[in-house]
């Protein structure tokens, strides 16, 4: 069974891909870890109704205050609950 020849412009895409898709995958991981690392935005603690401050970030934070007033982010942004 003959193998036909691959017309020229067919090997030159798969030559093309073998050189560049490599890089095409790292520069893609690179940029996806980078927009993890941009959106760093974490919640760090809680100021209460009463007014104290939590380190809480979870289930409970403020529990014996009143509850959360807002949830402080590593930002320097305090939304309400």
């Amino acid at each position: 069974m003959a193998t036909l020849p691959l017309k020229p412009e067919i090997l030159g895409w798969r030559m093309t891909m073998k050189k560049f898709f490599p890089a095409l995958v790292l520069t893609s991981m690179l940029a996806i870890s980078g927009l993890q690392l941009q959106s760093g935005r974490h919640r760090v603690g809680a100021v209460c109704n009463d007014g104290t401050t939590s380190s809480a970030t979870g289930s409970g934070a403020c529990s014996h205050h009143g509850g959360v007033s807002c949830w402080q982010y590593s930002d320097g942004t305090c939304t309400k609950p």
